[in-house]
């Protein structure tokens, strides 16, 4: 297999918790080289549970040194020199506090890449409030919550902002590399949470500054949803406006007198609908109406429950699920020429390549 293509390419990585960790990780298994820089007494707070840790870490190195010293500095500024990438996840004006700012090692070092992954951004109103992915959420419009009546339940599962902003600095990062390919100059990337949720939020947001139509998210189409069969089993439909597809379901399921219905008007009777269609579901078993289905060519899928994921015969026959020693982890997603590129390396202990990369 050829190089990765990012080999080659040093990061040292001073963000913590989840964005700055989920997008080095995606740097690393495209070949990069990267350097975790953690403090001496605990490291990267998120050790402290060992399995979000090891999520995101595989394939670094972890070096431990106090910034707060000039000893520390100066050896991290050691490391600046021969690295293309520094990226960070304080709040903003820590890295200026502590002598190491982007100014600064950009002035050392003028082709280097500094990514700041903030919760609001460098600059504007809020930029100094802190804030996980939860408040950032609720901050671009995602949470809905009744007042007095708000529940635990009512919290999102996925860290929308966190994986959001974590897969736009990554971008930024590899543009930057790139671009300085032409030019030999580096780049500062301001990488906001919020932003990046409301890039992602893009079809809610520029309907209404234009005053167009907004297209229903989740669809309204009643053949869009989880259904259960006789069998006890769940499915999910995923008909969003396909036409054809809802004829082909509703003759399966001898629902004739609406098979002639359009996006707009089944939409119009979804309530009406939608208890004729689950029913007409509960008359099958599952393994039959999935055979049916994939003939048919509806959008459908099985409703699979997270422990069995990783086990499931399309992530393994894509090679999602790579191990590495005793280890198993969640390979990046990208097939390159129909192959992925392998993890090298596992999770590195707090400090561990620390002999190997600071001057005694």
């Amino acid at each position: 297999m050829a190089l990765p293509p990012l080999n080659g390419i040093r990061v040292l990585s001073l963000a913590e918790q989840y964005p700055g960790p989920y997008a080095t990780m995606l740097l690393a298994d495209m070949g990069a080289e990267v350097i975790m820089i953690e403090r001496p007494q605990g490291g990267d707070p998120s050790r402290r549970f060992s399995g979000l840790f090891a999520s995101f870490n595989r394939n670094k190195q972890s070096v431990t040194l106090n910034l707060k010293t000039d000893a520390g500095r100066e050896q991290f500024l050691k490391l600046v020199d021969t690295a293309d990438v520094v990226i960070e996840g304080f709040r903003p004006g820590v890295m200026d506090r502590l002598g190491i700012g982007a100014e600064t090692l950009r002035s050392r070092k003028p082709s280097l890449i500094f990514a700041s992954i903030s919760s609001f951004g460098q600059t504007g109103p809020l930029a100094q409030i802190a804030g996980h992915d939860l408040s950032i959420q609720g901050a671009v419009g995602l949470l809905r919550s009744t007042p007095t009546q708000e529940r635990r339940e009512d919290v999102p599962m996925l860290p929308l902002a966190d994986i959001s902003s974590a897969m736009f600095a990554a971008l930024g990062i590899v543009t930057s590399l790139y671009a300085r390919t032409k030019t030999n100059a580096g780049q500062v990337l301001d990488i906001s949470m919020m932003d990046s949720l409301v890039s992602w939020m893009t079809p809610f947001l520029v309907p209404p500054m234009n005053n167009l139509p907004t297209r229903e998210l989740p669809p309204l189409d009643p053949g869009y949803g989880i259904f259960g069969t006789r069998d006890g089993k769940q499915m999910t439909l995923s008909i969003a406006g396909e036409d054809k597809m809802w004829s082909e379901l509703c003759h399966l399921l001898n629902l004739n007198a609406l098979a002639a219905l359009n996006e707009s008007e089944r939409s119009a009777r979804v309530e009406e609908i939608d208890p004729l269609l689950r029913a007409a579901i509960r008359e099958w078993n599952y393994q039959d109406l999935y055979n049916k289905l994939e003939q048919q060519g509806v959008a459908f899928g099985p409703l699979i429950p997270i422990d069995e994921v990783m086990s499931n015969p399309q992530i393994k026959s894509r090679g999602m699920n790579q191990t590495l020693g005793s280890q198993s982890f969640v390979a990046q997603p990208i097939q390159f020429n129909g192959d992925k590129f392998p993890i090298q390396r596992g999770v590195p202990g707090l400090g561990e390549q620390t002999q190997n990369f600071v001057e005694k």
